[in-house]
């Protein structure tokens, strides 16, 4: 501005400081009229809002956001833009709805082996043509797991599975742990006194059948672990492009996981080698 009274014309000043000109103008004129006060940084926020909502829709929406409801249905339930409540909500710091706590899981391991199986099954990507199924099934003490792959799904093709892994076995199972489907239980069926031939093969065996509470897959997370790690360590890593060389890679991963591969839950111990050991303390 010094510059500016002592004669020097504002194009000048703009070409050599490389400021618009309209700039410097408007920077003058409030230099006149207001000295360096005029020349202070101004807010450019409006100095009213038409579109702004009352205090009232403000607390109206962080009252409802107590309910834990989203977005949309604030605005549609308080008549107001979906807009508004995400910037009533931003400025709150609630845009994020708390996350729900999640249910304790239990953990638990079984004191010798068969004391329980956990069986369960997943369907597998289709290679030829027709669909197939992995049945899968894991001790809870030593961690020895077995799984075969069937082309049904089905408490017949369940039960043969059954019959496979008590045949490989070379321990007693006292009980099994499924899921609450039709091929391994009648209990949500119209007919839920009636015993599925899954069932049926474990009565005459002898053994208990344990079926998971209703939307807990966690109960039988063993198993689901088990499956994943086939997944993981087998099937992507192999990668088979036909059944028959996915039944191959299957038995080659389930022998070196049962006898060779460390398990972390075990102490890096293999199952077999938790088997054999808890055996032959119990015969010393």
């Amino acid at each position: 501005m010094a510059q500016h009274e002592a004669g020097i014309p504002l194009s000048v000043l703009s070409e050599r400081h490389g400021i618009a000109r309209p700039v410097l103008s408007r920077w003058w004129a409030r230099y006149r009229a207001a000295d360096l006060g005029g020349l202070q940084p101004r807010s450019r926020r409006p100095h009213t809002s038409p579109t702004r909502h009352a205090p009232a829709v403000a607390d109206a929406i962080d009252v409802v956001r107590d309910f834990g409801w989203g977005v949309q249905r604030i605005a549609d339930e308080l008549g107001v833009g979906h807009g508004t409540v995400q910037r009533v909500l931003k400025r709150t710091g609630r845009n994020r709805l708390p996350r729900a706590a999640r249910r304790p899981v239990r953990r638990y391991e079984k004191s010798r082996p068969g004391e329980l199986l956990h069986l369960d099954l997943k369907y597998l990507p289709q290679l030829g043509n027709r669909p197939e199924f992995e049945y899968a099934a894991i001790d809870d003490f030593s961690r020895e797991g077995l799984a075969t792959i069937a082309q049904e799904r089905s408490t017949r093709a369940a039960t043969q599975f059954l019959e496979q892994v008590l045949a490989q076995l070379p321990y007693r199972v006292e009980a099994v742990m499924t899921d609450n489907d039709m091929m391994f239980t009648m209990r949500y069926a119209l007919y839920s006194d009636r015993l599925t031939r899954f069932e049926q093969a474990l009565k005459s065996a002898g053994i208990e059948h344990r079926l998971i509470r209703p939307r807990s897959p966690e109960s039988n997370g063993k198993v689901e672990r088990f499956i994943k790690t086939i997944d993981d360590e087998c099937f992507r890593i192999t990668q088979p492009h036909s059944s028959r060389a996915r039944v191959g890679v299957l038995k080659l991963f389930l022998d070196y996981y049962n006898h060779a591969r460390p398990h972390q839950s075990l102490g890096g111990a293999s199952p077999v080698s938790r088997r054999d050991a808890y055996f032959a303390q119990a015969g010393a």
